[in-house]
């Protein structure tokens, strides 16, 4: 029997997949993967996620403002504006839609920087708060700000309910961060790479930490690299996984498909 997977972050409400949506989740659920959770990372991006969930029992979605976009909640010293006041209103009434399962994916991205630090980090505090009021894990973007999220999160909380570290790039020490704190690993296609260090990283992880996701139009595994991503490409990675770990196919989808069940289930614990 076939192992059935859940790719845990994808964007297919993006233009990418506006000529072919039916075509890349047949192409998905040949290759076993039957489970997704559809990201927001705009308030459009967030009304189209839901509304994808809405009529797919496949898909459950999550709704936020990414870090590079994080200028529509905070101006450039990271005070939140009345305008930004509007957008987290309307997040917080997509957010009550029973399919809606995280907040996210929100953090901060200091490999761009896109939008000003001060305004990264005060919308992120703000969403983690809206997280916390509407009892719903979080979806962490984090890219060249380990230390900084960390730190942030130390001062002023993490999430109470937790949530995936997606597309996980730390090293060590913030791989054992996360766990200890009750945070999924989300590892997606760069795993594969050859030059990729999540192996060394996962050494010290166990299947138990880790949810697997394509970040589908985004970083494709090999062998598609420099290709669009879609979720049947997560096969590839759950190979690299398991091999890393010595586990068949099937055993890895149960455990992450689990974890991701716990991930889902926090809702319902509050």
């Amino acid at each position: 029997m076939k192992p059935v997977f859940t790719d845990t972050h994808l964007h297919l409400n993006r233009r990418e997949f506006d000529a072919d949506t039916d075509a890349v989740l047949e192409r998905a659920a040949t290759a076993g993967v039957e489970r997704f959770l559809n990201v927001g990372y705009d308030l459009p991006s967030s009304v189209a996620s839901v509304a994808l969930a809405d009529g797919d029992p496949r898909f459950h979605a999550t709704v936020g403002v990414h870090p590079h976009d994080a200028t529509v909640i905070a101006d450039p010293d990271g005070r939140i504006t009345s305008a930004g006041e509007i957008v987290l209103t309307g997040l917080a009434e997509l957010a009550r839609h029973p399919r809606v399962a995280a907040i996210g994916e929100i953090g901060l991205d200091f490999y761009r920087d896109l939008s000003p630090r001060p305004a990264q980090m005060a919308a992120f505090t703000a969403q983690v708060a809206m997280a916390d009021r509407l009892g719903l894990p979080v979806v962490l973007h984090i890219r060249d700000a380990y230390d900084e999220i960390i730190t942030l999160m130390e001062q002023t909380g993490a999430p109470r309910l937790r949530g995936i570290m997606h597309s996980f790039a730390g090293d060590t020490q913030a791989a054992a961060w996360g766990r200890n704190k009750g945070f999924l690993l989300g590892i997606g296609g760069p795993v594969t790479y050859r030059n990729s260090r999540l192996p060394d990283v996962l050494a010290a992880c166990r299947p138990e930490d880790l949810v697997l996701e394509t970040d589908a139009p985004w970083l494709p595994p090999v062998p598609y690299r420099g290709q669009r991503n879609e979720p049947a490409y997560l096969t590839h990675t759950a190979a690299v996984v398991g091999a890393l770990y010595d586990l068949p196919s099937a055993e890895l989808a149960d455990i992450t498909n689990a974890n991701f069940d716990r991930f889902l289930g926090a809702r319902a614990s509050v």
